[in-house]
């Protein structure tokens, strides 16, 4: 050590007799020390920036490298704002001089990470996917290094957004990147595998993620967060003497990690009621992280803050909790200062966390809505339902930065009774000032079909975004090998196979969250999103939408109530529903009677149709008893119910198949919305039919699938381009109904519990399931945008497993993100008579131009009155399956309401003969 000294002091008296590249290689030769010193990086710093400033002008290659390497070491002792400056010196002599990809690359990484540990996380995005954007692009013969810590980095920022399936997906990728020879590998793998387990927990999959910190071998200096990590899993499932065991036997060194174990801690002792000494913890929490972070904002103090408002709460002082959520809010904001008990922050993108955020408006909604109830003052109930307002909005732009369909449902998922608390207080709103009905309507809009409506818009924004046309075509081969690779792995029953497939899938799908970049560069894109997603459906918009005899029927089912907002072109109405296990238990017997159909066996469900209907239909009668075409938006159980089997008198058996034509959507935005499809390519008019199973074939193992001999009738009486048997295979699907408007499918279905079990069956070509059956991913990436109509004639289509404000996850729904307008599909099994009858009169009414909801009201009413069908066939099992989920059509404002026609007709003519009688009169008077 005494050498270096000495040879730093020669450099420093003879600067112009030593050449920089001698100062660069010591510097790096002490970088490189396998076990580095306080001292070591001291001379190390200083070499580095000796080396750059004589470099500058005469090596910029080796200037830039000098930078770098001496921002990395003080970023090393947390020196983060002198790092700051060195990366980007090293970004600006780069830029102005070399323009080289690869020094940008380290400068972009660096600083990414320095601005991620000193809380800087929106920054720290920003340089993180500048550093992604040119790995993605880069062509150099030269390796980019550490792209481990670009995916783990990336990782984290994805966990920080709340999109953990994402994020497990980068720390996956990150593994891939790790060089096992390496002396640190271990090190790194244990670290992101930690990661890894973190991710899981958020998936609340608590079990996995403990089992996988126990095997972990952590180093010395990992021992502590992953034991750490091992407590926060034992917490989560409630295991709090385990816990709490290991939480007493940590060190709790001076850093966040410390304050998150000390909030867990405090949390524990909350939840056994010790509030003293949750009191202390938490207190204890708060100035420990107000000496660290000094005064830059960061989530853990706002968490802090948070937990002592819920321990106030707890101890019923309602008063001081809304204190502490606002405390939390104004630390959790970059720019939120609180004055008043109500007062919230303006713009909810300027936070350091939004899914913190999220929870502390959420509990700060809860406070005021308990204050209300205390004294019943309207202003508590509207300042708590601003609070929802407000958390519903960082909801909607937390899901609208996931760049994939399964973060955006888990979310839904995760936070659904937040929704559902936020209903309540709307309701009650709407009870007290009737214009509070905006507030109820957001609300349903934000969780019900928003995660549907925001990728059609997504698609329909991306298709006006100037591309070069190579990324759209890659982009859309990413996701059809996707959807492959997804089939091929619900398919594979080899454990070796399935690793080596999902490898290829996880890969996959980080490129593709790499591309959506791509857009997200585009400025016009960027704003057009912002401001769809600030577009709303207000009650005087969607009244202007609709005919005088449209009423649209929204529901929300609650854990004990369901909620129904009832909108016509003239009225609305509001109604909570009393839900009881009676009312549930009538429900569910109607539905195991309607969705069973055996041979000799008789219906049995009008005494439940009759409860069911009582209970959820009639209390909205005053407003939508009149009206003709009812548009059912259902949640939870309620879209396995089909309405129009429902009955109000069980004696006189009067289907609401009679008075009603009744179709279904997932919201109103989707419902109304007019410019998601048809995107200006040439079409034609005609229908394509498929049947693959019109007849017995020797070549099929009719045991598994057996022969539809009526569905060869079915399409050959309605398609005027049929496609049956041997030549209805899947690869023919597919090359041909890009440009047909109405597609019908005459073959097997199956919904199952998981999307392996969601198909579509074809002509089977081989043994191979992925090459005969249309799979639901799949069909997400069809481009349907000309289909009008696709009628799926086959079994279950519109069933599926519901999800959280996006309803079942059906071939239905994943037709409808592919482009198409409407569907008409099946809850259940069909039969084949009864199936070809219907079809065939359906596309009659079609063929004169009738509306599709009302041709299939037409067909079912047809079938009812059939007198060469047998009896067993007219019980509602055999025909109320079918539904049509999809837009009105326009012609549909031409189903008059011919009792209120008439009434005018009369009105005007009396008014006509009364004029002319007068005017007579006034003629004779006046002579």
């Amino acid at each position: 050590m005494a050498v270096v000294s000495l040879l730093l002091t020669i450099y420093g008296q003879n600067k112009k007799q030593i050449h920089f590249r001698d100062w660069y290689n010591d510097a790096k030769r002490l970088y490189n020390l396998d076990e580095p010193t306080t001292r070591t990086d001291s001379n190390a710093y200083r070499l580095f920036i000796n080396a750059a400033e004589a470099a500058v002008g005469k090596d910029y290659t080796l200037s830039i490298d000098c930078y770098i390497k001496a921002g990395n070491i003080k970023q090393g002792y947390q020196h983060y704002k002198e790092a700051n400056a060195l990366y980007h010196t090293a970004l600006f002599y780069n830029n102005a001089f070399l323009k080289n990809p690869k020094a940008n690359y380290e400068a972009y990484l660096y600083l990414g990470s320095s601005l991620y540990f000193s809380n800087v996380i929106d920054s720290a995005q920003f340089y993180f996917e500048a550093a992604s954007m040119i790995a993605t692009n880069y062509t150099g013969n030269e390796l980019l290094p550490e792209l481990e810590r670009l995916y783990n980095s990336l990782g984290a920022i994805y966990f920080e957004s709340a999109n953990y399936q994402q994020a497990k997906n980068y720390f996956q990728k990150a593994l891939v990147f790790a060089v096992k020879t390496s002396t640190d590998y271990q090190e790194l793998y244990t670290g992101i595998q930690s990661n890894i387990a973190n991710c899981l927990m958020k998936l609340n999959q608590y079990d996995s993620a403990l089992h996988l910190f126990k095997s972990l071998q952590p180093s010395e200096q990992q021992r502590e967060i992953i034991r750490q990590n091992t407590a926060h899993s034992y917490f989560e499932l409630q295991q709090y003497d385990s816990a709490l065991a290991i939480y007493k036997s940590l060190s709790l060194t001076n850093d966040f990690t410390g304050v998150i174990a000390l909030t867990d801690m405090g949390r524990i002792y909350m939840n056994r009621g010790q509030w003293q000494e949750a009191e202390i913890i938490f207190d204890s929490a708060i100035v420990r992280n107000k000496s660290i972070s000094t005064n830059i904002k960061n989530k853990e103090e706002a968490l802090a803050y948070l937990y002592r408002s819920q321990l106030a709460d707890e101890q019923g002082f309602t008063d001081e909790a809304i204190v502490w959520v606002n405390e939390a809010l104004q630390e959790v904001h970059l720019s939120f200062v609180w004055k008043k008990t109500d007062d919230l922050p303006d713009n909810v993108s300027l936070t350091v966390s939004p899914i913190t955020l999220f929870t502390i408006l959420q509990q700060k909604a809860v406070l005021l809505f308990k204050k209300y109830k205390q004294t019943k003052a309207p202003a508590m109930l509207a300042a708590s339902l601003n609070s929802y307002h407000k958390a519903i909005e960082t909801a909607d732009f937390i899901k609208l930065n996931f760049d994939n369909d399964e973060a955006k449902l888990f979310f839904n998922y995760n936070y659904r009774s937040i929704y559902g608390s936020a209903i309540e207080v709307a309701y009650q709103a709407v009870n007290v000032d009737v214009k509070f009905i905006n507030e109820f309507i957001f609300i349903l809009e934000s969780y019900k079909g928003n995660v549907l409506y925001q990728n059609l818009q997504d698609i329909l924004l991306k298709s006006e975004v100037q591309l070069p046309e190579s990324i759209r075509k890659r982009e859309k081969e990413l996701k059809q090998m996707i959807a492959y690779y997804t089939s091929r792995i619900n398919q594979s029953s080899g454990e070796k196979d399935a690793l080596l497939l999902q490898e290829k899938l996880l890969s996959l799908q980080v490129e593709l969250s790499r591309f959506q970049k791509n857009y997200e560069q585009d400025p016009a894109y960027n704003s057009f999103k912002n401001q769809r997603a600030a577009s709303r459906y207000n009650l005087q918009k969607i009244q202007s939408f609709i005919d005088d005899n449209t009423a649209l029927i929204n529901f929300f089912v609650g854990d004990t109530s369901i909620y129904c907002a009832v909108i016509t072109k003239a009225d609305f109405q509001i109604e909570k529903i009393h839900a009881d296990a009676k009312f549930f238990q009538s429900l569910n017997s109607f539905l195991q009677n309607v969705y069973q159909h055996e041979e000799g066996k008789r219906y049995g469900g009008f005494d439940a149709s009759k409860a069911v209907y009582d209970n959820l239909l009639k209390p909205i009668e005053k407003t939508a008893e009149t009206i003709d075409n009812w548009v059912i938006i259902p949640d939870g159980i309620l879209y396995y119910l089909p309405f129009e089997a429902l009955i109000k008198d069980e004696q006189k058996k009067d289907y609401l198949l009679f008075s009603k034509t009744i179709s279904y959507h997932y919201s109103f935005a989707l419902l109304l919305e007019k410019n998601t499809h048809h995107l200006n390519k040439e079409s034609n008019k005609n229908v394509i039919g498929f049947a693959p199973y019109n007849k017995q074939d020797s070549s099929i193992d009719n045991s598994l699938l057996p022969a539809l001999p009526l569905s060869g009738d079915e399409i050959n009486k309605v398609a005027t381009t049929t496609i049956s048997g041997s030549d209805a295979t899947k690869k023919k699907f597919l090359s041909e109904t890009t440009l047909y408007p109405v597609i019908h499918l005459a073959t097997h279905a199956s919904t199952g519990s998981d999307k392996s079990g969601n198909w579509i069956q074809f002509y089977p070509t081989d043994s191979v399931a992925i090459n005969n059956k249309l799979f639901v991913d799949e069909i997400y990436n069809l481009d349907l945008h000309q289909a009008e109509l696709v009628i799926l004639s086959a079994c279950e289509t519109g069933g599926g497993v519901e999800t959280n404000g996006e309803g079942l996850l059906s071939l239905s729904r994943a037709f409808m993100y592919a482009g198409a307008d409407g569907i008409v599909s099946t809850l259940w099994k069909t039969e084949d008579r009864v199936t070809t009858l219907l079809m065939q009169r359906m596309h009659t009414y079609l063929d004169q131009k009738i509306p599709v909801e009302i041709a299939l009201q037409k067909s079912k009413i047809d079938l009812l009155k059939d007198k060469t069908l047998g009896a067993q066939y007219k019980s509602p099992n055999y025909w109320a399956n079918f539904i049509y989920a999809g837009k009105l059509h326009p012609t549909s404002k031409a189903n008059f309401n011919w009792k209120l026609l008439l009434v005018s007709f009369m009105i005007i003519t009396v008014s006509i003969v009364t004029i002319i009688k007068m005017k007579k009169k006034k003629t004779f008077l006046s002579r």
